[in-house]
């Protein structure tokens, strides 16, 4: 029951669309126990978040972008610096959805809806709703909600109110006739989520303004969420609502202006933003052709608010297009008005390899690595290249390093292993496969891959150490989820 009580609870998390309430009721929780037991272990956070990953991973929700997820991580990091995490890094994500929303998970993943971020005008309005969700991570509100719902004798009442009154909202206005005759019972729990949400409001608020941006922000963007309110929403009780209604988060946000921001230590790039925005928008479209033809409509008439974002999107839409020239024509444009751009650089590249044209590529992705040596998102990006098509062994040296600072990014160590299987390293084959496999719930193919490693020939004592050290881990966990386990390798 509290399996399927939790997936409810996601579902309100997440969103009320269709492919997301059926996502939340196909998530196979794991059991949190007693519910007379108001404890939340760590090793509970994390297979928890890890399952929702996997399952948002599977149905093709996530966009996994190094680009886009690096971006949001520099504006979330410098907001997280003033804020306890917990012990756990934050692991920040980019959903492909076009509705306005933004969501923390267990295990410290917060996740923004591509809708959101193309919702926004400026950044400090993106850095209020990820303050907000950072807020929400170090003030610990997920385990609270569990352990609070552990205490009380209808635990997923309030979610399931909420829940059904929001979609109430959009259907038949006599089914809220019905929610209100539920409300009683559950109002202990829907003034916890919105004492919740209010707390996250104060404490990300002061959090975004040590950190530098302006915290009229986020009073800002909720004058936004009230403009697309809809008139059936509005009808809805502010009781029934997991979160304060939009308009009384302005007036209270806008009580809380008196800090101003802090004077950022480093200036931040705004142009950034922008071509994030404008990258979202290109990845999450399910019709380039469509937005193709956007583009050209607004280049034609001049009509943009910001060219260069748009010749970016542009040049995007082009490659995904397969129209290779012509996205090359737009990068090469962009390049002449800022040529160490490192997206310019990494998207004349992919063009570069895309064309054929390999030694072109290899040449300006090397060159984009003498400016930015460390960046992640060049990693990635270069790294893959060089794993499909290039030197395998020259990808490893650029991917290893990031494998410690990015624990949670299963696209990473997939990457790796694709890497290190062409240059003939099993052992490393089979350890980054097995990380890939448990960043996806999966501990059992997880287990297989580690037992396949122990049987690499020639196995390094120390690889052979690491090999067992994880094994041990992931089949006690395995165990204690009453998996069916294998017997263990004999040594």
């Amino acid at each position: 029951m509290s399996k399927r009580l939790l997936a409810i609870m996601l579902s309100s998390i997440i969103g009320l669309t269709p492919a997301t309430q059926s996502l939340a009721q196909s998530i196979l929780l794991p059991d949190i126990g007693d519910p007379s037991a108001v404890y939340v272990g760590s090793d509970e956070e994390q297979r928890l978040g890890l399952d929702i990953m996997r399952r948002l991973r599977e149905r093709g929700l996530l966009i996994d972008d190094a680009q886009l997820n690096t971006y949001l991580a520099s504006i979330g990091q410098s907001i997280a610096t003033y804020a306890d995490q917990n012990g756990t890094p934050i692991t920040f994500f980019v959903v492909r959805s076009g509705s306005i929303n933004a969501f923390a998970l267990p295990h410290n993943f917060i996740g923004i809806n591509a809708g959101l971020l193309l919702a926004t005008e400026r950044e400090d309005e993106l850095a209020g709703v990820v303050a907000h969700e950072i807020a929400h991570v170090s003030q610990r509100h997920i385990v609270r909600a569990i352990a609070d719902m552990r205490r009380m004798a209808l635990p997923m009442a309030a979610a399931m109110v909420a829940s059904a009154a929001l979609a109430a909202a959009s259907k038949q206005g006599g089914q809220a006739a019905m929610m209100s005759t539920m409300a009683a019972s559950a109002q202990h729990q829907i003034s916890f989520t919105r004492a919740n949400e209010q707390e996250a409001d104060r404490v990300g608020m002061r959090l975004m303004a040590k950190a530098g941006f302006d915290p009229r922000g986020m009073s800002d963007f909720f004058a936004k969420l009230e403009r697309h309110s809809s008139s059936l929403e509005n009808q809805v009780p502010e009781m029934l609502l997991t979160h304060p209604r939009p308009e009384s988060r302005i007036a209270d946000t806008q009580d809380r202006l008196e800090t101003p921001p802090a004077k950022r230590t480093v200036a931040r790039d705004r142009k950034a933003y922008d071509l994030a925005k404008a990258r979202a928008r290109v990845l999450a479209t399910d019709d380039v052709q469509t937005l193709i033809r956007e583009f050209e409509t607004t280049l034609a008439k001049g009509g943009f608010s910001n060219e260069m974002a748009t010749r970016y999107g542009y040049g995007l839409a082009l490659r995904q297009a397969g129209r290779y020239e012509e996205a090359q024509q737009q990068i090469n444009r962009l390049q002449k008005n800022d040529p160490d751009r490192l997206a310019f650089r990494i998207e004349a590249a992919e063009i570069a390899l895309a064309k054929g044209e390999r030694e072109s590529g290899w040449r300006q992705f090397e060159a984009a690595r003498q400016l930015y040596p460390d960046d992640f998102a060049l990693a990635m990006h270069y790294g893959r290249a060089l794993a499909t098509q290039g030197d395998p062994k020259r990808a490893v040296q650029l991917l290893q390093p990031h494998l410690p600072r990015h624990a949670n990014d299963a696209l990473l160590y997939e990457t790796y292993a694709q890497a290190a299987q062409r240059a003939g390293d099993l052992a490393a084959t089979h350890a980054t496969m097995a990380e890939y496999h448990y960043l996806n719930g999966e501990l059992l193919p997880a287990i297989e891959q580690l037992e396949l490693g122990l049987r690499t020939a020639r196995l390094a004592p120390n690889e052979e150490a690491r090999l067992r050290a994880r094994l041990k881990q992931i089949r006690a966990e395995a165990i204690a989820r009453n998996l069916p386990v294998p017997k263990p390798t004999a040594p």
